[in-house]
């Protein structure tokens, strides 16, 4: 079978190249798994995203609707408060100039 030293070299070397298809073959394998599991956690990231945007959108659509609910009781206490505050300086006002005619009608008859 092995004639020359020339054949032991082929022999060694078909075997080096097998051994470094095979090892290509296995490094291959390797890369496409990590490639599968960084597409996996690209994938479980994303999904997490998703799930904050919506939480994120459900309470401005909640905190929005608050406000403007916050925002029609405020301008009905403002109303009120308006009412009662303007109401009392208008009997007071009234009243002072009540009592300044009275006192003008009092002096005239003097």
């Amino acid at each position: 079978m092995l004639e020359s030293s020339t054949d032991l070299l082929y022999v060694v070397l078909s075997f080096c190249i097998l051994w470094l298809t095979i090892f290509l073959c296995w490094l291959l394998y390797q890369a496409a798994r990590v490639l599968r599991n960084a597409n996996r956690i690209i994938e479980n990231v994303t999904q997490k995203l998703e799930l904050i945007v919506d939480a994120i959108e459900f309470i401005k659509d909640k905190v929005d609707n608050l406000s403007n609910k916050m925002g029609m009781v405020n301008g009905m206490v403002a109303g009120l408060v308006e009412k009662f505050v303007v109401g009392k300086f208008t009997e007071k006002l009234e009243d002072r100039v009540a009592k300044k005619a009275k006192k003008k009608t009092q002096k005239a008859r003097k």
